[in-house]
């Protein structure tokens, strides 16, 4: 089973991998594509947010799970520079934390912006500190954002708005089509891009990883993000589960950030966990079902 045809599953059958968004919506308990989800006004603060400063080398964040019971108590002991949660509003988790870790808004797909999601975002900058925004989610992808670049070039301009950097949108295939037409015709017409967002899910080959990587800043001269990436064997059923090894996982992991770190034009960089168990993404997940760290969770947290 491939990763798109994963991601076009029914709910019931994709819910125990926890895979990506469903249309125009972030991952999570929301309301399905064409229903208005209510903004979350967030609670009155005196100051900003405490963050501790971003590292001059690629930072390490997350794409913040929704499992149920997962708040900012677990996502700190991941010890993270930053995080999001394809939304573009802070997460509405707000329990006893001594989370420090950035937050960076999104604007999923075209819903995001019918529902007002730069006023959010800009309305919450005084108090997140947020200086980055995340563009749309795998707009070449029917279960994702699915939107045409013609599209996306029409929406950009409301992005640019923000007044936030701006990320690109984040296809499937880093080095595919979609995004080279966009970017073909942001340049055109002078819309700004000021770092490039990618996925990536493959076997645990440190090396190809890497070199789309460098392939990447090479086609489009710009910092990059990698905000998805992690192991995953797309034909892998839950009667036969990855065939990738959690010793494999851990080295990929360890030797992908270091090389990331390395690489002066790496910004930022995310692994994607998914609930412990996924037979696709196998030891992959960061967290086992009662929120405690995994090992490949446990050497996350120590990078």
């Amino acid at each position: 089973m491939d990763r798109r045809t994963f991601l076009t599953l029914p709910l019931a059958l994709g819910a125990a991998a926890l895979a990506g968004c469903t249309p125009d919506t972030p991952p999570g308990p929301r309301p399905t594509s064409g229903t208005p989800t209510p903004s979350i006004s967030p609670s009155p603060r005196k100051s900003p947010l405490p963050r501790r400063p971003i590292p001059p080398y690629a930072s390490k964040g997350i794409g913040m799970p929704r499992f149920d019971g997962f708040g900012f108590k677990e996502l700190d002991t991941l010890n993270l520079d930053w995080f999001y949660d394809w939304g573009p509003d802070y997460p509405p988790l707000r329990v006893a934390s001594t989370q420090a870790a950035e937050f960076v808004p999104m604007v999923w797909g075209r819903g995001s912006l019918e529902r007002k999601a730069i006023q959010q975002v800009k309305s919450e900058v005084p108090w997140t500190g947020a200086q980055n925004l995340l563009g749309f989610n795998e707009p070449d992808h029917t279960g994702q954002a699915d939107m045409s670049v013609d599209t996306a070039i029409s929406l950009w301009p409301q992005l640019e708005h923000s007044g936030l950097r701006l990320g690109s949108p984040a296809p499937v295939q880093a080095l595919g089509d979609w995004l080279q037409k966009f970017m073909d015709q942001a340049d055109k017409k002078n819309r700004r891009v000021d770092f490039v967002a990618m996925h990536w899910y493959a076997p645990p080959h440190t090396d190809s990883f890497l070199n789309t990587v460098q392939k990447l800043h090479e086609r489009y001269g710009k910092p990059v993000w990698i905000t998805e990436y992690a192991v995953a064997d797309w034909k892998a059923t839950p009667k036969s589960p990855s065939r990738f090894t959690e010793k494999e996982i851990l080295a990929f992991m360890k030797d992908t950030a270091a090389g990331l770190r390395k690489m002066p034009f790496v910004e930022r960089f995310a692994w994607k966990t998914r609930v412990h168990g996924d037979p696709i993404m196998g030891a992959s997940a960061l967290f086992r079902s009662n929120g405690s760290l995994t090992p490949t969770g446990e050497l996350y947290s120590s990078l």
